[in-house]
């Protein structure tokens, strides 16, 4: 006997979208057209969807910084010995690590566009300030601080994610946001800044042009980026009233802004998918570790000149790009392949790693330089599990708190892998990339995990409560009661 389909009570009143500040009322008997959900995603995708997109990618900019200036004379400017370099790498992430708890009251507590604005002006001066660093304490200490300034800016990513799109449109958009353009834009303008003939060295010329471009954008995402869709200056009040109807499928919630509440932290730490998710997060943070401050210099030592090899750093980073935007649109239209393009992507690099830590240099250069450029997978998995925990995620606490430990789990991975490649073993570095072959197998590893939990609690509770009928009553009751995945019977994880 099939089992009796789930029904959830009617709303006794109307919808509210809510904000800390505002409530928007909605009648949740009309009808969300397809007219109005084409719109109100086109305008998401015209305004927030590029202040995502360029936060990251200036992230990404300034942190893939260290590794051009290396190649452009910081280590010798700066008497840079030993493992000193390294440290520069993983110090960025004891700042990182130590304001992602702040964070995480933050995010809920103010209003999150003009959090990240905050942010951006604050790293970018950061940025600035590292030109005038001649030493390894200036420059460490400058990298606490950016790691600081940085550190919210991926759980603010992840909350925006589930806030402003429908589940079966995060993929697509966390590729966008969370990309590699910022390694092929980085190489090209690093080889542009290479050829200016000034008075200061030309790494201080990257931190100078990087820092400046993040301060100014820092402003302009001040006024663009709204706290919330009701508070959308591009929605009409109509729109924002839509809003909640849009979203409510996903039944993940659009109020951030709700009461802290330690239950569902609790309930984080035993739920089995949270911890794949924090062992996705580790191994692509070594694999990030290695290509953010070390893939110029291995390739340098392939033999090529200093603006050369920024240049040919870039492909690495197109590879990333291209894989990222394709199957994730590819996901957007065939439903739950998310994990099962998790586990190849990581495969794939793993292959990568393989060639680069077996093949011979000399007597296979180009095969050898194919497998650094295969490892640009490394990015594709962690874009399919951030847009999973998106998906699957709910609870306001709960999802804020799952930013957060992504984050840490990050910062975690990224002090850990720059202690793996070793300046005595430079440029092969076969202690490092031996950790990138493991990072990348528990990547593999942790999407199969995932995917397996997914599948058989959809059947469970397929088999106890029925099949959902209404997911958009409830999404409204779900918002209502900020109820997490777990407390929903009728939310069903996507995979």
């Amino acid at each position: 006997m099939d089992p009796k389909p789930v029904t959830e009570s009617k709303l006794t009143e109307p919808a509210v979208l809510k904000d800390s500040h505002d409530e928007v009322p909605f009648d949740e008997s009309e009808a969300l057209k397809p007219a109005l959900n084409r719109r109100l995603l086109m305008k998401t995708d015209l305004v927030v969807l590029p202040c995502l997109v360029i936060s990251m990618t200036l992230a990404f900019l300034d942190k893939n910084a260290l590794g051009f200036a290396a190649i452009f004379g910081l280590r010798t400017d700066a008497n840079l010995k030993g493992q000193e370099y390294s440290w520069l790498g993983s110090i960025f992430y004891f700042g990182y690590l130590a304001m992602e708890l702040p964070s995480l009251w933050l995010i809920t507590k103010v209003p999150i566009g003009k959090y990240i604005s905050a942010c951006l002006i604050l790293w970018g001066a950061a940025i600035c300030l590292m030109a005038a660093c001649h030493n390894f304490a200036g420059l460490a200490t400058i990298r606490v601080l950016l790691g600081i300034f940085e550190a919210a800016l991926l759980p603010c990513m992840l909350v925006l994610n589930s806030t402003w799109y429908r589940r079966e449109e995060q993929p697509l958009r966390t590729a966008l946001w969370h990309n590699t353009f910022a390694g092929v834009f980085g190489g090209i303008l690093s080889y542009a800044i290479g050829n200016i003939k000034g008075s200061l060295s030309t790494w201080k010329y990257i931190f100078i042009i990087y820092g400046a471009v993040t301060i100014f954008t820092g402003f302009i995402i001040f006024f663009a980026l709204p706290d919330s869709p009701a508070k959308a200056w591009f929605f009409t009040e109509e729109e924002k009233k839509a809003v909640i109807i849009r979203l409510a499928e996903n039944q993940t919630g659009v109020d951030n802004h709700k009461k802290f509440d330690r239950k569902q932290i609790i309930e984080a730490l035993k739920d089995p998918k949270c911890w794949c998710v924090w062992a996705c997060g580790i191994g692509y943070a070594i694999a990030n570790a290695g290509i953010t401050n070390f893939n110029p210099l291995i390739i340098a030592g392939y033999g090529f000149s200093q603006t050369k090899t920024v240049l040919m750093a870039t492909p690495q980073a197109a590879v990333a790009m291209v894989a990222g935007a394709v199957l994730t649109a590819i996901s957007h239209f065939v439903q739950n392949l998310r994990c099962f393009f998790w586990i190849i992507s990581a495969l794939i690099g793993l292959a990568g790693a393989v060639m680069v830590h077996t093949l011979d240099v000399t007597s296979a250069r180009n095969a050898s330089l194919a497998g650094v450029y295969i490892m640009g997978f490394y990015n594709v998995p962690w874009v399919f599990m951030l847009s999973l925990n998106s998906s699957n995620t709910a609870g306001a606490t709960k999802k804020s708190f799952m930013g957060v430990s992504v984050a840490v789990c990050y910062a975690i991975g990224n002090i850990i892998g720059p202690q793996l490649f070793l300046s005595s073993q430079a440029p092969r570095y076969p202690l490092g990339i031996g950790a990138m072959m493991f990072a990348f197998a528990l990547m593999a590893a942790s999407g199969v995990a995932y995917y397996v939990l997914c599948v058989f609690e959809n059947k469970r509770r397929d088999s106890q409560y029925g099949i959902p009928e209404d997911k958009v009553q409830a999404g409204l009751e779900s918002e209502r009661e900020d109820k997490t995945d777990w407390e929903n019977k009728g939310f069903r994880y996507t995979y």
